[in-house]
């Protein structure tokens, strides 16, 4: 198990990093810090850190001057920040890594199995390059189907279930959770979690107005409060506007 801090004065950010911890079986957090102060204050030599997540920009000190006295207390320091003019100086504060905000998971899994690459995490029981998965549909008695990723349009959760919306308007209600799936499509970017119930993908949007995301199947719903910048770079990066504007 290894054990990971976080250092972000964003509440928004802890509860990404926490988020994406939680995915990765090998990983254990023994600290959360909003205040740099605190975290210098409390972290201690013997407190056997594996993995520090640390923020840049914070108020009253920076991640840069935290770094030069916590770095020996971890065995990895891992950088995140909105701004990448900090890159630089997150080298030479011994930074072992370096996350620009927004990240996807499948970053953050890339970059802390980089630096684990014996520790990080169990070999998955699914080949995540497979261009299908096969899952129990509890409305058909538990037959196993294979399903085809190019023919999901959605993943709901619903209760204890997950509702897998297809192209061709069957739905699969499959005894897992949102955390289940998100380990599913960690390989797979036209997959995104734009709320907290459901999980698209994004070849399949329909139309897209403020925000609000309908589906070719109809589903429609309104982008969640803290997936709203995942949203907003999402659509930045793939509108097609006027040259110049």
């Amino acid at each position: 198990m290894l054990n990971c801090i976080i250092i972000d004065d964003e509440q928004f950010s802890v509860e990404v990093v926490t988020k994406y911890i939680k995915l990765l079986p090998k990983l254990n957090i023994v600290g959360i810090y909003n205040k740099p102060e605190l975290a210098l204050d409390e972290i201690k030599e013997d407190d056997s850190i594996d993995l520090l997540f640390m923020d840049v920009d914070m108020p009253n000190m920076s991640g840069i001057e935290l770094a030069k006295a916590l770095r020996s207390k971890t065995r990895k320091l891992i950088f995140t920040t909105a701004h990448s003019k900090y890159a630089l100086d997150a080298y030479e504060a011994e930074g072992d890594a370096f996350l620009l905000k927004p990240f996807t998971f499948a970053k953050f899994s890339t970059t802390v199995k980089r630096l684990f690459p014996n520790e990080s995490a169990p070999k998955p029981a699914l080949n995540l390059n497979d261009d299908y998965f096969l899952v129990k549909n509890k409305e058909e008695d538990l037959r196993i189907i294979k399903v085809n990723y190019k023919d999901v349009i959605a993943f709901e959760s619903s209760h204890n279930y997950v509702k897998i919306h297809l192209a061709d308007t069957k739905t699969i209600l499959a005894y897992l959770t949102i955390k289940d799936v998100l380990a599913l499509i960690a390989n797979r970017p036209e997959f995104k979690q734009l709320h907290r119930a459901f999980i698209i993908s994004t070849d399949c949007i329909s139309y897209i107005e403020g925000n609000v995301i309908k589906m070719q199947n109809n589903l429609t719903f309104t982008v969640g409060e803290s997936y709203r910048p995942e949203f907003v770079n999402y659509v930045s990066n793939k509108l097609f506007r006027r040259s110049g504007s």
